[in-house]
């Protein structure tokens, strides 16, 4: 008896190594891949709560796990409190918030599987964002990407690969050289996709990795090293303006239409995402409390266009997207979908940053992943809806799950292996 559960566990430790390996590659490649990915794994999570086998711990809780449970949920809360209040349900706006709290049991299931589980993630990332480059070509306006993304979220996610690449190195102790360039060819895959791109508004990220990085490398950034790695970042940034067509272009766009809309022309890219962010912090201010409903933002464009404070081009593209993650969750769902994000946000990232700061150095390496996966995407979600595809929320609460599994898996053996209050 005690060999078949052992064969039964250890099928499907392999199953969810292997599904580990292919997700990333799974959401550039193939259309539905990602949610396929994390369904597969929730139900192999599923089975192993379900029918826990003799070998495997039971769940010791801890305390802050409730408020990320919490967290989790706290989209669907507020979807359903705002629907309530119009009397108006739909189903569609549960699709991407139930990615969320799926992935709890993922969490709950991996952080007592075996480390040997999480050795696949290394290679995951690299293969990835290499393959991500490989597979792009060129698109429009000398901008390259793929045919199963649109250009915005191809070059946030090939950055996020190659970071994620990157801050792996020595993740389950020292790697060997060639995965240690396999990795960093990552990283150099993963900028060299965004670059080409376009997707101006995620390159705010990579100063906040840079500066996480020598953060958590040194415990603090001392004068000097902030500013060497400022120098270094402004000559590596005047190269890329210099030499790179792209770059230069899209860098120079953004001049154009702060001049445009100075004026009075305000139909441009940067104009159309200011005269919508002013429109949602309206709509909030006027709906505070429930909003005017997850999906009620369009209706409000035709309205204020009526009343000029948004131009036609404008309205049109806001009945698509607010382009702010956060401006839409608030305007659509009052304070509760407003807490509800910011919950979604910096509740993982107050676990990660703990685990950041663990003794143990693989805790500390998935932390301060962790902390750079999630700042990313706050930074991504200032200037688009990056969340409002449901591949977009499953990648990211998927990789949230596994990443807190692997810095409070109860195999970590070092002395202190927890993530520490800081």
């Amino acid at each position: 008896m005690r060999r078949i559960q052992l064969s039964y566990k250890t099928v499907l430790e392999m199953l969810m190594a292997g599904l580990l390996l292919i997700y990333p590659m799974a959401m550039l490649h193939v259309k539905g891949g990602m949610n396929a990915a994390f369904l597969f794994t929730l139900l192999c999570a599923l089975m192993l709560l379900a029918a826990r086998p003799r070998e495997m711990h039971t769940i010791e809780w801890q305390r802050e796990w409730t408020p990320y449970v919490l967290a989790m949920f706290g989209m669907t809360v507020a979807i359903l409190i705002s629907q309530s209040w119009f009397q108006n349900y739909d189903g569609h706006p549960f699709d991407a918030a139930s990615r969320y709290w799926l992935a709890i049991p993922i969490f709950l299931a991996m952080y007592r599987l075996r480390l040997n589980v999480f050795i696949t993630l290394q290679y995951a990332f690299p293969l990835a964002a290499i393959s991500g480059l490989l597979m792009a070509h060129y698109l429009a306006e000398g901008r390259s990407g793929i045919d199963t993304l649109d250009l915005i979220h191809f070059g946030d996610f090939e950055l996020t690969l190659g970071f994620l690449s990157a801050l792996s190195i020595d993740l389950l102790g020292k790697d060997k050289l060639s995965l240690r360039l396999l990795k960093l060819v990552g990283l150099a895959a993963g900028i060299t996709a965004s670059i080409g791109s376009g997707s101006r508004g995620g390159w705010l990220a990579i100063p906040i990795y840079i500066a996480l990085i020598v953060y958590f490398r040194r415990g603090k950034i001392f004068p000097k090293v902030a500013v060497s790695g400022l120098a270094v970042g402004i000559a590596v940034a005047v190269l890329l303006y210099s030499t790179h067509a792209g770059v230069s272009q899209r860098l120079n766009q953004v001049g154009s239409d702060v001049n445009s809309f100075e004026t009075g022309q305000r139909d441009t890219s940067v104009g159309v995402r200011w005269q919508l962010y002013k429109a949602a912090v309206e709509v909030f201010v006027r709906h505070p409390i429930f909003g005017v409903g997850p999906e009620g933002f369009a209706a409000e464009m035709k309205p204020m266009a009526e009343a000029g404070k948004l131009t036609a081009m404008a309205a049109d593209l806001g009945k698509g997207e607010v382009h702010n993650d956060i401006l839409s969750k608030a305007a659509g769902m009052g304070i509760f979908g407003l807490l509800a994000i910011l919950a979604v946000y910096f509740i993982p990232l107050k676990l990660f940053w703990r685990a950041a700061h663990s003794t143990n150095e693989s805790i500390k390496r998935g932390g301060l992943m962790g902390v750079m996966f999630v700042s990313g995407f706050v930074v991504y979600g200032l200037t688009v809806e990056f969340l409002n595809l449901t591949l977009a929320t499953a990648f990211y609460s998927f990789t949230i799950a596994v990443l807190l599994a692997f810095c409070y898996n109860i195999h970590h053996t070092a002395i202190n292996a927890t993530p520490q209050s800081k």
